[in-house]
Protein backbone atom coordinates (compact mmCIF):
# COMPACT_ATOMS: atom_id res chain seq x y z
CA UNK A 1 0.00 0.00 0.00
CA UNK A 2 1.74 3.17 -1.21
CA UNK A 3 0.45 6.55 -0.05
CA UNK A 4 1.45 9.51 -2.19
CA UNK A 5 2.07 12.89 -0.55
CA UNK A 6 2.17 15.77 -3.03
CA UNK A 7 2.65 19.13 -1.35
CA UNK A 8 5.20 21.47 0.21
CA UNK A 9 7.63 20.29 2.87
CA UNK A 10 9.98 22.51 4.89
CA UNK A 11 11.89 24.61 4.04
CA UNK A 12 10.34 27.15 4.08
CA UNK A 13 8.26 26.48 7.17
CA UNK A 14 4.61 27.55 7.00
CA UNK A 15 1.37 26.03 8.20
CA UNK A 16 0.95 23.74 5.20
CA UNK A 17 4.54 22.53 4.94
CA UNK A 18 4.69 21.89 8.69
CA UNK A 19 1.42 19.93 8.54
CA UNK A 20 2.78 17.79 5.71
CA UNK A 21 5.98 17.15 7.64
CA UNK A 22 4.03 16.05 10.72
CA UNK A 23 1.79 13.77 8.65
CA UNK A 24 4.84 12.22 6.99
CA UNK A 25 6.56 11.65 10.33
CA UNK A 26 3.60 9.86 11.88
CA UNK A 27 2.86 7.85 8.74
CA UNK A 28 6.45 6.60 8.85
CA UNK A 29 6.07 5.79 12.56
CA UNK A 30 3.02 3.71 11.59
CA UNK A 31 5.20 1.81 9.10
CA UNK A 32 3.26 3.17 6.15
CA UNK A 33 5.04 3.54 2.83
CA UNK A 34 4.80 7.19 1.77
CA UNK A 35 6.08 8.41 -1.59
CA UNK A 36 6.66 12.17 -1.55
CA UNK A 37 6.73 14.86 -4.20
CA UNK A 38 7.90 18.05 -2.51
CA UNK A 39 6.34 21.09 -4.19
CA UNK A 40 8.21 23.74 -2.14
CA UNK A 41 10.04 26.49 -3.98
CA UNK A 42 11.96 27.71 -0.96
CA UNK A 43 14.34 30.09 -2.72
CA UNK A 44 11.59 32.13 -4.38
CA UNK A 45 10.65 35.17 -2.33
CA UNK A 46 7.25 36.80 -2.36
CA UNK A 47 4.08 37.27 -0.40
CA UNK A 48 2.06 34.28 0.66
CA UNK A 49 -0.73 33.50 -1.81
CA UNK A 50 0.64 35.80 -4.52
CA UNK A 51 1.09 34.46 -8.05
CA UNK A 52 4.32 35.10 -9.88
CA UNK A 53 5.63 33.68 -13.13
CA UNK A 54 8.97 33.10 -11.47
CA UNK A 55 7.34 30.84 -8.89
CA UNK A 56 5.32 29.10 -11.58
CA UNK A 57 8.29 28.31 -13.83
CA UNK A 58 10.36 27.20 -10.85
CA UNK A 59 7.52 24.80 -10.02
CA UNK A 60 8.02 23.11 -13.41
CA UNK A 61 11.06 21.33 -11.95
CA UNK A 62 8.67 19.51 -9.63
CA UNK A 63 6.95 17.88 -12.60
CA UNK A 64 10.02 15.77 -13.30
CA UNK A 65 8.89 13.67 -10.33
CA UNK A 66 5.47 12.89 -11.82
CA UNK A 67 6.52 9.31 -12.59
CA UNK A 68 6.13 8.61 -8.86
CA UNK A 69 2.34 8.78 -9.25
CA UNK A 70 2.45 5.40 -11.04
CA UNK A 71 3.62 3.80 -7.77
CA UNK A 72 0.95 5.42 -5.59
CA UNK A 73 -2.25 3.64 -4.55
CA UNK A 74 -3.89 6.72 -3.03
CA UNK A 75 -2.75 10.31 -3.52
CA UNK A 76 -2.87 12.98 -0.80
CA UNK A 77 -2.45 16.56 -2.10
CA UNK A 78 -2.26 19.95 -0.40
CA UNK A 79 -2.55 22.49 -3.23
CA UNK A 80 -3.05 26.23 -2.95
CA UNK A 81 -6.48 27.85 -2.84
CA UNK A 82 -6.28 30.14 -5.87
CA UNK A 83 -6.90 29.18 -9.50
CA UNK A 84 -3.19 28.98 -10.19
CA UNK A 85 -2.56 27.29 -6.84
CA UNK A 86 -4.80 24.42 -7.98
CA UNK A 87 -3.72 24.57 -11.64
CA UNK A 88 -0.10 23.92 -10.66
CA UNK A 89 -1.20 20.50 -9.39
CA UNK A 90 -3.17 19.67 -12.55
CA UNK A 91 -0.57 17.29 -14.05
CA UNK A 92 -0.65 15.18 -10.88
CA UNK A 93 -4.46 15.34 -10.72
CA UNK A 94 -4.94 14.49 -14.40
CA UNK A 95 -2.55 11.55 -14.20
CA UNK A 96 -4.31 10.31 -11.06
CA UNK A 97 -7.64 10.47 -12.90
CA UNK A 98 -6.20 8.70 -15.96
CA UNK A 99 -4.67 5.94 -13.81
CA UNK A 100 -7.81 5.75 -11.65
CA UNK A 101 -5.85 6.56 -8.53
CA UNK A 102 -8.11 8.03 -5.80
CA UNK A 103 -6.85 11.42 -4.67
CA UNK A 104 -7.67 13.52 -1.63
CA UNK A 105 -7.48 17.32 -1.55
CA UNK A 106 -6.61 18.93 1.82
CA UNK A 107 -7.39 22.66 1.96
CA UNK A 108 -5.31 24.57 4.51
CA UNK A 109 -7.36 27.74 4.56
CA UNK A 110 -10.70 29.37 3.81
CA UNK A 111 -10.36 30.85 0.32
CA UNK A 112 -11.06 27.93 -2.03
CA UNK A 113 -14.83 28.48 -2.05
CA UNK A 114 -14.43 32.23 -2.54
CA UNK A 115 -12.07 31.64 -5.45
CA UNK A 116 -14.55 29.23 -7.07
CA UNK A 117 -17.39 31.75 -6.75
CA UNK A 118 -15.28 34.47 -8.38
CA UNK A 119 -14.21 32.40 -11.38
CA UNK A 120 -16.09 32.48 -14.67
CA UNK A 121 -16.08 30.63 -17.97
CA UNK A 122 -13.40 28.07 -18.75
CA UNK A 123 -11.45 28.85 -15.59
CA UNK A 124 -14.40 27.89 -13.40
CA UNK A 125 -14.91 24.67 -15.38
CA UNK A 126 -11.23 23.72 -15.11
CA UNK A 127 -11.15 24.52 -11.41
CA UNK A 128 -14.24 22.41 -10.73
CA UNK A 129 -13.08 19.49 -12.88
CA UNK A 130 -9.73 19.24 -11.09
CA UNK A 131 -11.33 19.27 -7.63
CA UNK A 132 -14.66 17.53 -8.19
CA UNK A 133 -13.00 14.29 -9.28
CA UNK A 134 -11.33 13.93 -5.88
CA UNK A 135 -12.31 10.93 -3.79
CA UNK A 136 -12.48 13.20 -0.73
CA UNK A 137 -11.82 16.74 0.46
CA UNK A 138 -10.44 17.78 3.84
CA UNK A 139 -11.04 21.08 5.63
CA UNK A 140 -9.74 22.34 8.97
CA UNK A 141 -13.04 22.85 10.81
CA UNK A 142 -16.83 22.78 10.55
CA UNK A 143 -17.13 26.41 9.47
CA UNK A 144 -14.91 25.74 6.46
CA UNK A 145 -16.87 22.85 4.93
CA UNK A 146 -18.60 25.26 2.53
CA UNK A 147 -15.30 25.71 0.67
CA UNK A 148 -16.30 22.61 -1.29
CA UNK A 149 -19.89 23.75 -1.97
CA UNK A 150 -20.77 23.04 -5.59
CA UNK A 151 -17.57 21.03 -5.99
CA UNK A 152 -17.89 17.95 -3.76
CA UNK A 153 -20.94 16.48 -2.00
CA UNK A 154 -20.97 16.98 1.77
CA UNK A 155 -20.47 13.28 2.47
CA UNK A 156 -17.08 13.42 0.75
CA UNK A 157 -15.80 16.33 2.88
CA UNK A 158 -14.00 15.55 6.14
CA UNK A 159 -12.78 17.70 9.04
CA UNK A 160 -9.21 17.36 10.26
CA UNK A 161 -8.25 20.03 12.79
CA UNK A 162 -4.71 21.39 12.97
CA UNK A 163 -2.25 20.49 15.72
CA UNK A 164 0.46 21.61 18.10
CA UNK A 165 3.86 19.99 17.68
CA UNK A 166 4.63 17.38 20.32
CA UNK A 167 7.75 19.10 21.61
CA UNK A 168 5.71 22.14 22.66
CA UNK A 169 3.58 20.18 25.13
CA UNK A 170 5.19 19.52 28.51
CA UNK A 171 3.83 17.31 31.26
CA UNK A 172 4.90 19.84 33.92
CA UNK A 173 4.70 23.26 32.26
CA UNK A 174 6.19 26.25 34.09
CA UNK A 175 3.86 28.75 35.75
CA UNK A 176 3.02 31.85 33.77
CA UNK A 177 4.00 35.39 34.71
CA UNK A 178 1.21 37.14 36.62
CA UNK A 179 2.85 40.54 37.25
CA UNK A 180 2.45 42.04 33.79
CA UNK A 181 1.21 41.27 30.30
CA UNK A 182 3.74 39.33 28.24
CA UNK A 183 2.25 39.47 24.77
CA UNK A 184 3.31 37.31 21.84
CA UNK A 185 2.72 37.54 18.10
CA UNK A 186 3.83 34.43 16.18
CA UNK A 187 2.93 34.55 12.49
CA UNK A 188 3.88 36.26 9.25
CA UNK A 189 3.76 40.03 9.70
CA UNK A 190 1.01 40.82 7.20
CA UNK A 191 -1.46 43.71 7.24
CA UNK A 192 -4.45 41.34 6.87
CA UNK A 193 -3.23 39.23 9.77
CA UNK A 194 -3.63 42.32 11.95
CA UNK A 195 -0.05 43.24 12.81
CA UNK A 196 -0.72 46.99 12.56
CA UNK A 197 -3.90 46.62 14.63
CA UNK A 198 -1.85 44.95 17.37
CA UNK A 199 0.87 47.61 17.29
CA UNK A 200 -1.74 50.38 17.39
CA UNK A 201 -3.29 48.69 20.42
CA UNK A 202 0.09 48.45 22.11
CA UNK A 203 0.62 52.19 21.58
CA UNK A 204 -2.62 52.81 23.45
CA UNK A 205 -1.56 50.49 26.27
CA UNK A 206 1.68 52.43 26.49
CA UNK A 207 -0.22 55.74 26.69
CA UNK A 208 -2.44 54.28 29.44
CA UNK A 209 0.73 53.23 31.33
CA UNK A 210 -0.36 49.60 31.46
CA UNK A 211 2.59 47.34 32.21
CA UNK A 212 3.43 45.03 29.31
CA UNK A 213 6.15 43.70 27.07
CA UNK A 214 5.62 42.17 23.64
CA UNK A 215 7.62 39.85 21.43
CA UNK A 216 6.90 39.83 17.69
CA UNK A 217 8.10 36.83 15.66
CA UNK A 218 7.62 36.01 12.01
CA UNK A 219 8.50 36.91 8.43
CA UNK A 220 7.75 40.49 7.38
CA UNK A 221 5.54 40.83 4.31
CA UNK A 222 7.37 42.39 1.37
CA UNK A 223 6.75 46.15 1.29
CA UNK A 224 5.97 46.56 5.00
CA UNK A 225 9.55 46.76 6.26
CA UNK A 226 9.74 50.57 6.55
CA UNK A 227 6.27 51.05 8.09
CA UNK A 228 6.94 48.34 10.68
CA UNK A 229 10.38 49.73 11.47
CA UNK A 230 8.73 53.05 12.39
CA UNK A 231 6.22 51.26 14.64
CA UNK A 232 8.93 49.22 16.34
CA UNK A 233 10.97 52.37 16.96
CA UNK A 234 7.98 54.08 18.59
CA UNK A 235 7.55 51.08 20.90
CA UNK A 236 11.20 50.20 21.27
CA UNK A 237 11.16 49.86 25.07
CA UNK A 238 8.09 47.65 25.00
CA UNK A 239 8.26 45.63 21.78
CA UNK A 240 11.00 43.32 20.56
CA UNK A 241 10.96 42.03 16.98
CA UNK A 242 12.86 38.73 17.03
CA UNK A 243 12.55 37.66 13.40
CA UNK A 244 11.69 34.16 12.21
CA UNK A 245 11.86 31.48 14.91
CA UNK A 246 11.72 27.69 14.94
CA UNK A 247 12.25 24.85 17.36
CA UNK A 248 13.41 25.69 20.87
CA UNK A 249 13.47 29.42 20.14
CA UNK A 250 9.77 29.28 19.29
CA UNK A 251 9.03 27.11 22.30
CA UNK A 252 10.81 29.52 24.65
CA UNK A 253 8.80 32.47 23.30
CA UNK A 254 5.54 30.58 23.79
CA UNK A 255 6.50 29.48 27.30
CA UNK A 256 7.59 32.98 28.32
CA UNK A 257 4.39 34.68 27.12
CA UNK A 258 1.06 34.73 28.92
CA UNK A 259 -1.16 36.29 26.21
CA UNK A 260 -1.17 35.37 22.53
CA UNK A 261 -2.71 38.06 20.33
CA UNK A 262 -3.66 37.38 16.71
CA UNK A 263 -6.27 39.84 15.31
CA UNK A 264 -6.38 38.34 11.82
CA UNK A 265 -8.82 39.12 9.03
CA UNK A 266 -6.70 37.43 6.34
CA UNK A 267 -8.90 36.27 3.44
CA UNK A 268 -7.13 32.90 3.17
CA UNK A 269 -7.08 32.22 6.91
CA UNK A 270 -8.24 28.79 7.96
CA UNK A 271 -7.34 27.54 11.41
CA UNK A 272 -3.99 29.01 12.49
CA UNK A 273 -1.56 26.49 13.93
CA UNK A 274 -0.05 29.32 15.98
CA UNK A 275 -3.26 29.64 18.02
CA UNK A 276 -3.19 25.93 18.86
CA UNK A 277 0.50 26.22 19.77
CA UNK A 278 -0.34 29.13 22.06
CA UNK A 279 -3.02 27.11 23.84
CA UNK A 280 -0.72 24.09 24.11
CA UNK A 281 1.79 26.25 25.99
CA UNK A 282 -0.81 27.72 28.36
CA UNK A 283 -1.37 31.15 26.88
CA UNK A 284 -4.56 33.20 27.00
CA UNK A 285 -5.79 33.64 23.42
CA UNK A 286 -7.00 36.97 22.05
CA UNK A 287 -8.03 36.54 18.43
CA UNK A 288 -10.82 37.42 16.01
CA UNK A 289 -14.19 35.91 15.15
CA UNK A 290 -12.90 34.99 11.69
CA UNK A 291 -12.65 31.92 9.43
CA UNK A 292 -12.32 28.67 11.42
CA UNK A 293 -11.02 30.29 14.61
CA UNK A 294 -14.39 30.21 16.48
CA UNK A 295 -14.49 26.44 15.90
CA UNK A 296 -11.50 25.94 18.19
CA UNK A 297 -11.48 29.03 20.44
CA UNK A 298 -14.31 29.86 22.84
CA UNK A 299 -14.66 31.89 26.04
CA UNK A 300 -13.08 28.97 27.88
CA UNK A 301 -9.83 29.57 25.97
CA UNK A 302 -9.67 33.36 25.87
CA UNK A 303 -11.36 36.13 23.92
CA UNK A 304 -12.65 36.56 20.38
CA UNK A 305 -13.07 40.14 19.21
CA UNK A 306 -14.43 41.64 15.98
CA UNK A 307 -11.95 42.11 13.14
CA UNK A 308 -10.32 45.51 12.63
CA UNK A 309 -11.39 46.67 16.08
CA UNK A 310 -8.38 48.13 17.87
CA UNK A 311 -10.49 49.66 20.65
CA UNK A 312 -11.96 46.28 21.59
CA UNK A 313 -8.50 44.76 21.58
CA UNK A 314 -7.29 47.46 23.96
CA UNK A 315 -10.27 46.95 26.27
CA UNK A 316 -9.71 43.19 26.28
CA UNK A 317 -6.01 43.50 27.08
CA UNK A 318 -6.83 46.07 29.78
CA UNK A 319 -9.27 43.64 31.35
CA UNK A 320 -6.74 40.81 31.30
CA UNK A 321 -4.07 43.07 32.78
CA UNK A 322 -6.33 44.31 35.60
CA UNK A 323 -6.87 40.76 36.89
CA UNK A 324 -3.93 38.95 35.37
CA UNK A 325 -3.41 36.34 38.06
CA UNK A 326 -7.08 35.34 37.91
CA UNK A 327 -7.01 35.22 34.10
CA UNK A 328 -3.90 33.04 34.04
CA UNK A 329 -5.42 30.64 36.57
CA UNK A 330 -8.64 30.50 34.55
CA UNK A 331 -7.15 29.79 31.13
CA UNK A 332 -3.58 28.47 31.31
CA UNK A 333 -3.94 24.89 32.56
CA UNK A 334 -7.29 24.46 30.80
CA UNK A 335 -5.79 25.45 27.43
CA UNK A 336 -2.89 23.02 27.85
CA UNK A 337 -5.23 20.12 28.61
CA UNK A 338 -7.59 21.13 25.81
CA UNK A 339 -4.75 21.15 23.26
CA UNK A 340 -3.34 17.84 24.50
CA UNK A 341 -6.70 16.11 24.14
CA UNK A 342 -7.77 17.57 20.80
CA UNK A 343 -4.81 18.85 18.81
CA UNK A 344 -1.90 16.45 19.14
CA UNK A 345 0.23 15.46 16.16
CA UNK A 346 -1.00 11.87 16.40
CA UNK A 347 -4.68 12.84 16.37
CA UNK A 348 -4.04 15.01 13.29
CA UNK A 349 -2.10 12.35 11.37
CA UNK A 350 -4.46 9.50 12.25
CA UNK A 351 -7.50 11.44 11.04
CA UNK A 352 -5.82 11.96 7.66
CA UNK A 353 -4.87 8.28 7.50
CA UNK A 354 -8.49 7.36 8.17
CA UNK A 355 -9.64 9.59 5.27
CA UNK A 356 -7.06 7.99 2.97
CA UNK A 357 -8.17 4.55 4.10
CA UNK A 358 -11.77 5.36 3.22
CA UNK A 359 -10.77 6.91 -0.12
CA UNK A 360 -8.64 3.94 -1.13
CA UNK A 361 -11.07 1.27 0.13
CA UNK A 362 -8.02 -0.57 1.39
CA UNK A 363 -6.99 -1.32 5.00
CA UNK A 364 -4.39 1.07 6.40
CA UNK A 365 -3.20 0.59 9.97
CA UNK A 366 -2.16 3.70 11.86
CA UNK A 367 -0.31 4.21 15.12
CA UNK A 368 -1.89 3.32 18.45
Amino acid sequence: MNIGLIGPLPDPVNGCSLANEVFLKHANLSNLNVITINTSVDHIHGNQGDFSWKKFFQFINVYFQIFKVFKMNVVYMTPGQTFFGVLKYSPFILLSIFLRKPYVIHVHGNYLGTQYSLLKGYKKKIFKFLLSNAASGIVLSKSLINNFDGILPAEKVYIVENFAEDFLIESNPPKKETKKLKILWLSNLMKEKGIFDLLDALEQLKEKEISFEAKIAGKIEVGLEDALAVKFEQLNQFVDYVGIVHGESKKNLLKDANVFVFPTYYSMEGQPISIIEAMATGNIVVSTNHAGIPDIVSNSNGYLIPTKNVDMMVKTLEKISSQLETEVLKFSVHNIEYAQQNFSEKVFANKIIDVLKHASHQPISHSN
